[in-house]
């Protein structure tokens, strides 16, 4: 008998060290890693209902495509998933089981072509040209609650964007925030680091002619960018800046550090239609009064010499539309269909750019909703930052939004075309050069400004005819007209050096 038990014990020592593994097919699982050499995939025979999980089961590899492909549904795809933003994507848990140039991220999956389920996929933190410079830094306790002075490296001849994020604090907006700064990081001022120390921005004291190098600020910047150098009198320097800033909570602070030598022509976009009237997909731009407005856009663009290249056409369907996503600090009732204020904001603004996490396409994303009601004033467009995170999808501040049934009801693509050009070119680093209160100025020193006295209805708003000789004819004027598409030398300067053009 001790024979036979000292036998069975070293057949199970050898089972146990001769390097296979337990068969995991069929369990349960959330990572490739959980696998042991097979694939964490959708469970095919479970379909979700709208918005619920998605459940994944560990299964062997098959033919499909890899994470960042393509795609039109799951089973396009080696894992099952394809992301409502169009591209196959992998489980996680965390940034850990996702590989260094990736982040873990709450992310939407295409289950039928009519609902959507809620998973956690790996997703690229950074899409651009190859020839872009991506350089991430973590700074641990960087932030502490209230202002702090923060140090960027210097800067070359070629403009170099910063995308600062607040690691610990994602509760936006605050119900109860009185505050000037609503998104989680705010800056408050911009200065070189040298012997002489000059003053770039101070939001504060904004000078009569504008900034040097201007700062975009604004309950939805989120991220926070930050170009240096935005425009000729902010040249670049070799001692490096100081960026003062404001935050709410103390906390890490993430820095991705994005450039590029080479100028590019083409601007790709995706296109998220989001319950905007009559858009399907349909060609190569859309239904025919978009892909008019996109031959606008063209037109506009063409004086800067870039023009549209491809267009991903994204349908967004099911209860999404109207849910929207929660939020960890407030009570949202409206979904993304149509963005109303609430708390003085649009609570759903930054959910809904989050949607294009995992696009893995070197485009801009643009979102096409049925309406935007910012406290009872009709919107028709809002870009997520000047210049948004480029390269950078599923962000807070990933993108623009377009108000599209206001012109679609109308077949006006003229001017919807003059909006999408004027929010892209925003979203490319473009500010208004005159803002509507008339005390408020671009840092370009050949936009002309147009300054609150020429006011004459005295309605405290500049428009384009009050202004027609001062810039009210340039596309980024703060008020709109279909025929006011102008863009100066600096401007287009601005425009081409866009590190997202291919």
């Amino acid at each position: 008998m001790r024979a036979h038990a000292a036998l069975w014990l070293l057949l199970g020592s050898l089972g146990a060290c001769d390097g296979t593994a337990p068969n995991r097919a069929g369990k349960a699982c959330s990572t490739d890693a959980q696998c042991d050499g097979l694939v964490c995939k959708t469970a095919s025979d479970r379909v979700p209902e709208d918005l619920a999980d998605l459940e994944f089961v560990c299964q062997p590899a098959h033919d499909g495509k890899q994470p960042g492909a393509a795609c039109e549904t799951g089973g396009d795809c080696l894992h099952g998933v394809c992301l409502l933003s169009g591209a196959c994507a992998a489980p996680c848990t965390n940034d850990a089981s996702c590989s260094p140039q990736q982040r873990c991220a709450a992310a939407y999956a295409r289950s039928t072509t009519e609902t959507l389920a809620s998973l956690q996929a790996c997703v690229a933190r950074v899409d651009l040209p190859s020839d872009a410079q991506v350089a991430t830094q973590v700074r641990e306790r960087a932030l502490r609650a209230g202002v702090a002075q923060l140090d960027l490296p210097p800067s070359a001849a070629t403009p170099t964007l910063h995308v600062l994020e607040h690691l610990d604090d994602d509760t936006w907006p605050l119900p109860d925030s009185q505050s000037r700064c609503r998104p989680p990081l705010c800056a408050r001022g911009l200065s070189t680091r040298d012997a002489q120390a000059r003053v770039l921005f101070e939001l504060a004291q904004l000078p009569a002619d504008g900034p040097d190098n201007a700062v975009a600020t604004g309950d939805y910047v989120n991220p926070l960018t930050v170009l240096l150098p935005n425009g000729p009198r902010a040249a670049a320097n070799p001692a490096g800046y100081t960026l003062e800033v404001e935050a709410k909570r103390a906390g890490d602070l993430r820095i991705t550090t994005l450039s590029r030598t080479q100028r590019g022509q083409r601007l790709d976009l995706n296109l998220y239609y989001v319950g905007a009237r009559d858009l399907v997909a349909s060609g190569d731009r859309g239904i025919p009064t978009l892909s008019a407005a996109l031959e606008e856009v063209d037109r506009i663009l063409a004086a800067a010499d870039i023009f549209i290249g491809e267009v991903r056409q994204v349908e967004v369907h099911g209860a999404l539309l109207d849910r929207g996503t929660p939020l960890a600090a407030a009570e949202v009732s409206q979904g993304f269909r149509y963005l109303r204020s609430q708390y003085q904001v649009l609570p759903q603004l930054p959910e809904l750019f989050k949607l294009s996490a995992g696009a893995a396409d070197i485009a801009l994303d643009v979102f096409l909703v049925a309406d935007i009601d910012a406290g009872g004033r009709d919107v028709g467009g809002i870009s997520g930052g000047t210049p948004i995170p480029l390269g950078m999808h599923g962000t807070p501040g990933s993108g623009i939004v377009i108000a599209a049934d206001m012109f679609l009801s109308n077949d006006d693509s003229k001017q919807l075309g003059r909006t999408i050009a004027h929010e892209l070119c925003h979203a490319l680093g473009l500010f208004h050069p005159t803002e509507a209160d008339g005390r408020v100025f671009d840092p370009l020193p050949d936009t002309p400004v147009c300054p609150i006295d020429h006011d004459q209805n005295g309605d405290g708003i500049l428009d384009a005819r009050e202004c027609a000789a001062l810039g009210g004819d340039n596309l980024m004027f703060a008020t709109s007209d279909a025929e006011d598409t102008q863009l100066t030398p600096e401007q287009i300067n601005v425009l081409r050096q866009a590190l997202i053009l291919q």
